[in-house]
């Protein structure tokens, strides 16, 4: 189970075990293999980047995580108002070059992949389905958890957020 704690300014800190974070890292690299897509990203909610994978040098993957749950947030208000009772479980969208799918993992964190045009959308939905059951498990399995506090990753994720969307914005 994925361990959660409040902050003093209200947000929340994703905490990992290191047996998580290196099961997230490997189903990552995984789809990246087989979809060739150009970046992908994993992140909570709240735009709080926790892993990437794929060509993510000249991309500001921060802000794009921080985006990407913005989309989220606005496509749930989306689905209340036309009468869906849950929100959509994924977001795509369309460029000339590039596309990026958005896609839900469990209640708490989010799925992005960019990849070229030329690869189709249905192998990334299929192998990014996959990877979404893999990533649900490993987030949910709590076996590693215990007696593992000094292996945490425990950074403040809000605060190189917020940091970064300050840079970029400048």
């Amino acid at each position: 189970m994925v361990q959660t704690r409040k902050l003093k300014d209200g947000s929340r800190q994703v905490i990992l075990n290191g047996a998580q974070y290196d099961g997230i890292t490997r189903v990552l690299s995984e789809l990246a293999n087989k979809t060739k897509a150009s970046a992908i990203l994993f992140a909570d909610m709240s735009g709080q980047l926790i892993s990437q994978r794929g060509n993510t040098e000249n991309m500001n993957t921060t802000v794009l995580s921080a985006l990407a749950a913005s989309d989220f947030a606005a496509t749930s208000e989306m689905a209340k108002l036309v009468g869906e009772e849950a929100k959509f479980k994924l977001l795509f969208h369309e460029g000339e070059k590039r596309n990026v799918y958005l896609s839900n993992v469990g209640d708490s964190f989010f799925l992005v992949v960019v990849f070229d045009v030329s690869v189709t959308l249905g192998l990334i939905r299929i192998d990014t389905k996959k990877a979404i059951e893999d990533l649900n498990t490993i987030l949910e399995d709590d076996s590693q958890a215990a007696g593992e506090e000094d292996k945490l990753i425990d950074s403040d994720f809000s605060s190189l957020l917020g940091d970064a969307l300050d840079d970029t914005f400048k």
